[in-house]
């Protein structure tokens, strides 16, 4: 009896050790993506805490900035986005958010309905966002997914990146390296801005009405319409979003707003007129290329939806509640990194 305990025991001291080098080790080996802490992090916030979720793509993870929201209106939010989204895992961030909060509203935006995902030339898109995503039944579903599509791709390597990552060791210069664990708390609360940019102007014909019909990715929309169901299973209002973005068109947004009818959930085009004339943004100082804002474009539109926002939905102001003052701390931060 003595040696079945002593071996059991060496058994759970070795797999003790062994799980402490495998994660330090992967902490060495991991490369470090401003995407992956930013979804990373939102595990740390408070359970129930964030009164609005944004969902998507990087046109929504560059152009809004929750700090800029709190300091006008007080709502806390935060931002699960990434670039070149999948709905798939969309779908997933959606479903693994609603386990650690109850907001307010989602924001989603659903640009990528119109696209067909390859898995194995968007490896990289997948992992920055899967990458920061802990272990939930949503992420192994995603994963197996992709991995039925491209055998390149193993379950192992999504479970655990140091199996991806490993021959960086021959990259890291050992002496100087330091480990790079994923980030466990987020002053910008999911938005990774762009600095800079090229003077852009809005193409010729921009957003002119034709009879034209844009057709929907039919596995892209039906996981939108899962990610939909499942704030509706909740009663949480949805917003469908399309940011300021120069590469969009009239029929893509006729296509938009029909199918957000269709799914009973509000639709808000930011590329329309009436909207940009509110907006008043600037496309030779702000925007970083046709896709995405810039930091000065994504702080003039968050100010303004965040307004919107609060007024539409009726948001709560959180500024001078005790339990939020680390808010008011992450906003100093994020006033003194944004000015350098």
């Amino acid at each position: 009896m003595k040696g079945c305990f002593r071996i059991v025991t060496r058994c759970i001291a070795f797999f003790i050790v062994f799980s402490i080098i495998f994660s330090n080790t992967s902490d060495y080996l991991r490369r470090p993506d401003d995407e992956s802490d930013e979804i990373h992090a939102f595990y740390n916030e408070p359970k129930d805490s964030i009164d609005v979720l944004f969902m998507g793509s990087s046109p929504i993870l560059r152009g809004v900035s929750p700090m800029e929201m709190w300091n006008q209106a007080g709502f806390t939010s935060y931002v699960r986005a990434s670039a070149l989204q999948a709905p798939s895992v969309t779908y997933g961030l959606m479903g693994e958010s609603l386990a650690y909060q109850n907001p307010k509203i989602v924001v989603l935006l659903c640009d990528n309905i119109f696209l067909d995902f390859d898995y194995a030339e968007r490896e990289g898109d997948l992992r920055r966002a899967l990458d920061g995503m802990k272990m939930s039944k949503y992420k192994f579903q995603i994963v197996n997914e992709v991995t039925a599509e491209d055998d390149r791709q193993t379950l192992l390597s999504y479970m655990f990146p140091l199996f991806r990552y490993h021959e960086r060791w021959k990259e890291i210069n050992w002496a100087d390296a330091e480990p790079a664990p994923l980030m466990k708390h987020s002053f910008k609360k999911g938005n990774v801005y762009l600095r800079g940019g090229e003077p852009l102007e809005y193409p010729e014909n921009f957003m002119i009405p034709s009879d034209k019909v844009s057709e929907f990715n039919e596995s892209a929309k039906s996981y939108i319409e899962k990610t939909i169901q499942l704030c509706k299973d909740k009663d949480i209002p949805v917003l469908m979003l399309h940011m300021p973005k120069m590469s969009w068109s009239y029929e893509q947004s006729m296509a938009m707003e029909n199918f957000a009818k269709e799914m009973g959930v509000d639709y808000l085009d930011c590329d329309r007129q009436e909207v940009r004339d509110m907006l008043n943004l600037d496309p030779a100082v702000d925007y970083y290329d046709q896709g995405h804002m810039n930091l000065g474009g994504s702080i003039k539109f968050s100010q303004w939806f965040g307004t919107y926002l609060d007024r539409t939905y009726d948001l709560p102001d959180h500024r001078n509640e005790e339990a939020y003052q680390s808010w008011n701390e992450d906003y100093q931060v994020y006033v003194e990194k944004t000015t350098q």
